[in-house]
């Protein structure tokens, strides 16, 4: 599947005051999407027919279209743009399809719901706006999220969204565009093999990693476990000295209580790289496919500091969970 930028219907709310600045916002727009598009980016998914969006009144972007007064060369992007419509058509991932289309699933802004930006959200990528206020003036955006997990438990969390309104957000966020679009073509046994050159801060237990290596190219598991991995390789490549920290990311970090880790010792016990076995205690959450991603830190006499990915997969055994 292609990585594709996606509109944020909510930016045309705000109809401009006049004829002049609905040009200057389609050109920042125009902008925007070319950037986009020169990264690697696609095609565009709107809500509805993107030439329905009003600009200003009496002043429709089909009559923005064919205004004399635009640059022909944006004009002529625009209409050679691939652009999907609705927001849901042609994603081949079946458990992503569902969540978008889920009633039950919602993505909202200071109470806003919004479609655009729950498709951004569950297909991981780029969402773009009209810079029509100060609120889409901005490299990120923070919404609320509720749904229910894969345990039946309502689930109320903030979310960040790389969003771009303007030329500059988009050239911030290549090199994460540049790792999403690797996620699409590589499959797990693949990252396996080129986990050193991927990761090459990060060490990994084999045996612990056979559910990694079976994901699918394209999969949203491996696409979150990649996210969650990068950004722990970020975190280890500037861990030089003091604690490690993963402030700043948006990994939910978890420890394991006593009880479980006096009964199911063992199914958190992983041969390392060194031959070694240590017991894996903090693991990072993925709540939508309830699967974790175990890690170990150690810092040598000598002060190397490792970090070492000891399992990849399904939610282990606890004691509220054995099963």
């Amino acid at each position: 599947m292609d990585l594709e930028m996606v509109f944020n219907e909510l930016s045309a709310r705000t109809l401009a005051p006049d004829i002049s600045t609905a040009r200057q916002w389609m050109s920042e727009l125009i902008r925007t999407m070319v950037a986009a598009k020169g990264c690697g980016l696609k095609a565009m998914r709107t809500k509805e027919d993107f030439s329905a969006i009003i600009l200003a009144e009496n002043y429709p972007l089909s009559r923005w279209r064919n205004d004399n007064e635009v640059n022909r060369e944006e004009r002529t992007f625009l209409r050679t743009l691939a652009t999907k419509t609705p927001l849901s058509v042609d994603i081949p991932d079946i458990e992503i399809k569902i969540k978008v289309e889920d009633p039950d699933c919602e993505l909202s802004l200071q109470g806003s719901q919004t479609e655009g930006f729950k498709v951004a959200h569950y297909l991981e990528t780029l969402a773009i706006s009209l810079n029509s206020e100060s609120l889409w003036n901005s490299s990120r955006i923070k919404l609320e999220l509720i749904q229910i997990d894969d345990n039946e438990e309502l689930i109320e969390e903030s979310v960040e969204l790389i969003h771009a309104s303007q030329k500059n957000h988009v050239l911030e966020h290549a090199d994460w565009i540049k790792k999403r679009l690797q996620s699409e073509r590589i499959n797990g046994m693949e990252l396996w093999n080129r986990r050193d050159e991927l990761f090459p801060s990060l060490q990994f237990c084999e045996a612990g990693n056979k559910q990694l290596r079976r994901l699918r190219a394209g999969e949203e598991r491996l696409q979150l476990v990649l996210e969650i991995l990068y950004q722990i390789e970020d975190c280890a490549k500037n861990w030089k000295m003091g604690y490690f920290s993963l402030d700043g990311t948006s990994i939910e970090v978890s420890g394991e209580s006593k009880p479980t880790l006096d009964k199911y010792r063992k199914e958190r016990t992983f041969v390392c790289p060194d031959g070694k076995e240590r017991l894996f205690e903090q693991h990072a959450k993925i709540r939508q496919h309830n699967w974790r991603i175990y890690f170990f830190l150690e810092v040598s006499e000598v002060g190397i500091r490792k970090v070492i990915i000891g399992y990849v997969g399904t939610h282990l055994p606890s004691v509220n969970y054995p099963t």
